[in-house]
């Protein structure tokens, strides 16, 4: 499908870590960095690594990461969380580079409605100008457990479904994520991770 390597790399990286981000920015109280290294494999054949590096700070958290397929190919990302804790509110943006080059961009909004519940909505913006919208409920489960449900839909009208189930404790995480296609094809992409925290670094 021509829209799905979207989805399947930009959305991954900036949305299914939503969470993380909203939490971390809505909860900072002292400057910190969070650094991220893991692996990922697909229902596809696919395989990978990553790794990223979130610093906090009161109210702002800011991502940057990359990603190395198997074939050598290297993307890069990074986004922006700005947390209004009158309105408990978080606004994303955020771009990324593919290994081949093409370039995408996002812009969301997070609302907590509730303890452990985050709704979710905003667009992706292809470098060709090309838009897709999505919206997500993202909820805490259990202490360290997160799922969401989302539902993007591309520039064509066509609607791709997602759920993406969390889990972190005592510095180790997952991360799978199902995504169902139009045509009701089913794809996975299952990761692991690890995670450090440590003081930020001084500006």
């Amino acid at each position: 499908m021509k829209n799905e390597p979207l989805f399947k790399v930009v959305v991954v990286a900036a949305v299914a870590a939503l969470f993380l981000a909203f939490a971390s920015a809505a909860h900072a109280s002292d400057a910190s960095a969070v650094t991220r290294t893991g692996t990922y494999t697909t229902s596809e054949g696919g395989s990978g690594s990553a790794t990223s590096v979130i610093s906090r700070s009161p109210g702002v958290v800011t991502r940057q990461g990359s990603w190395t397929n198997a074939a050598g190919g290297t993307g890069h990302w990074q986004s922006q969380t700005l947390w209004d804790k009158d309105t408990k509110t978080a606004t994303i943006s955020g771009s990324a580079t593919r290994p081949n080059g093409t370039k995408s961009s996002w812009q969301l909004t997070a609302t907590r409605t509730a303890p452990g519940t985050i709704l979710e909505k905003g667009a992706i913006t292809r470098g060709n100008g090309e838009q897709a919208t999505f919206a997500a409920t993202d909820t805490r489960v259990a202490p360290g457990k997160w799922d969401k449900q989302e539902t993007l839909t591309t520039a064509s009208g066509k609607t791709i479904n997602r759920t993406v189930d969390t889990a972190f404790a005592d510095g180790n995480g997952t991360r799978n994520v199902t995504t169902t296609l139009p045509d009701g094809k089913t794809v996975t992409r299952n990761a692991t991770f690890t995670q450090a925290v440590s003081p930020a670094p001084a500006s």
